[in-house]
């Protein structure tokens, strides 16, 4: 009877160990944010490149087991852009190309693939920005859907892996996205907000609901043929706890602030943004021998103006 209870606990151990990666990674992985380029009044397309990693513990603290670990990095390649029907309606896409690594105690796992695209549409309320000089503002909004289209039931060891490291969620999500941006001469702030409401897939599990906020302060620099903006702020993002055929899914969800620092430079018809985030604060839904701590987070992009 002792050695089955033993065993039990050994298998519940090592499926824990299972479910410890980040449950909250946020719009930039997404590809949710697309800040200054976003505004101008030009189709665009794009390649953006993002990147995060993760790391979860869990300390046993006991004679039979030892501690387990695991590492993981999600790297995403979007292929973005934006289609402009008029001065007030157009459609933005991401077509995602998803790498994901766990390294782990008890568990390695690679995959690869094509992820979940997304479709949005927006209008623009107002736009006042025309010129350099003077105050101007403008603010878009925008609705559409994530469709069903990455892996979401890769299996390992006979096991489905970590939900928050399939390919893609196997339901159709709905994002609403918003914009501001005000300017004053050479100094602005950007303001992009998102909030994505998911559904249960054919599994009956569903993903957390997410929301996330951006807060950028620029300056604008202009020569003769480059133009330049290096911009600073904070990111925040919160994801509520999974589902799992309506049951609560433990060590999901979360929240963090991420301090940011970035510049877009555009020359031309071309745009390149690039930016590095640095977590400042994070507290994630844990159970209390389990910790999760998210790294540094960073991207890059170009774009070319049709």
């Amino acid at each position: 009877m002792i050695k089955r209870i033993l065993w039990v606990i050994v298998l519940t151990f090592l499926g824990m160990a299972k479910t410890l990666a980040c449950d909250v990674c946020g719009c930039s992985l997404s590809s949710l944010y697309f800040g200054y380029v976003s505004m101008n009044d030009r189709h665009f397309i794009g390649l953006k490149y993002s990147a995060a990693s993760f790391k979860a513990h869990i300390d046993n603290d006991d004679f039979y087991f030892e501690d387990e670990y695991s590492h993981d990095a999600y790297h995403r390649i979007d292929l973005t852009g934006k289609f402009r029907l008029n001065p007030k309606f157009e459609v933005r896409y991401m077509l995602p190309f998803i790498s994901n690594h766990m390294d782990g105690s008890h568990q390695n796992v690679r995959s690869s693939g094509m992820g979940d695209p997304m479709v949005l549409a927006y209008y623009t309320v107002f736009n006042t920005s025309l010129n350099i000089e003077g105050i101007n503002h403008s603010l878009v909004l925008g609705g559409g859907l994530k469709l069903p289209f990455g892996e979401f039931e890769k299996v390992d060891g006979g096991e489905i892996i970590n939900r928050n490291f399939q390919l893609g969620s196997g339901s159709f999500d709905y994002v609403l996205s918003a914009n501001y941006m005000r300017r004053l001469a050479k100094y602005g702030i950007n303001l992009e907000s998102s909030f994505k409401m998911n559904t249960a897939n054919k599994l009956d599990y569903r993903f957390g609901n997410q929301t996330n906020l951006a807060l950028n302060i620029y300056r604008y620099l202009e020569t003769v043929k480059v133009s330049v903006l290096p911009f600073v702020g904070a990111f925040f993002e919160y994801g509520e706890y999974h589902y799992n055929q309506g049951i609560k899914e433990s060590n999901t969800g979360g929240q963090a602030v991420l301090a940011t620092v970035g510049v877009q430079v555009f020359r031309g018809r071309f745009t390149l943004n690039t930016q590095y985030q640095i977590p400042v604060s994070q507290s994630f839904n844990t159970d209390s021998f389990a910790t999760i701590k998210g790294g540094n987070r960073f991207s890059i992009g170009t774009y070319f103006s049709l």
